[in-house]
């Protein structure tokens, strides 16, 4: 077994959320767009030329969508940990980055969106 740590990116993954802090955000569901990489080793999957031994970028995106339908936030960095943690414990992979933008937050003055990033290891 290689130590080899590629990457997949699977970027601007599209949601919508109820998130926000202030009465006015809470208003209406918000979108975001999510970027989720998972480090990993490529190889057999590169090899076999199968999905069977790659990462299903379906079923990521799946879950991220799942986590934002699934209760109200206040916090995007509530978001990104849960996210975190659930693409750790299900695809086994050793490390994730996730970034979560806030499209076209509620705020004065206006800004494009605002995000926020981490990376979590197991």
């Amino acid at each position: 077994m290689t130590n080899r740590m590629d990457r997949i990116l699977i970027a601007g993954i599209d949601c919508v959320a109820a998130i926000g802090v202030t009465p006015e955000e809470r208003t209406m569901k918000q979108r975001l767009s999510i970027d989720v990489e998972i480090a990993t080793d490529i190889s057999q999957a590169a090899r076999s030329d199968s999905l069977k031994d790659a990462l299903d970028y379906s079923k990521v995106a799946t879950v991220v969508t799942e986590v934002c339908r699934s209760r109200d936030f206040h916090l995007i960095e509530t978001v990104a940990e849960l996210l975190a943690g659930r693409i750790l414990a299900e695809f086994l992979a050793p490390r994730v980055r996730i970034l979560v933008r806030k499209i076209s937050p509620v705020l004065e003055p206006r800004v494009n969106y605002v995000s926020v990033e981490i990376v979590r290891s197991r």
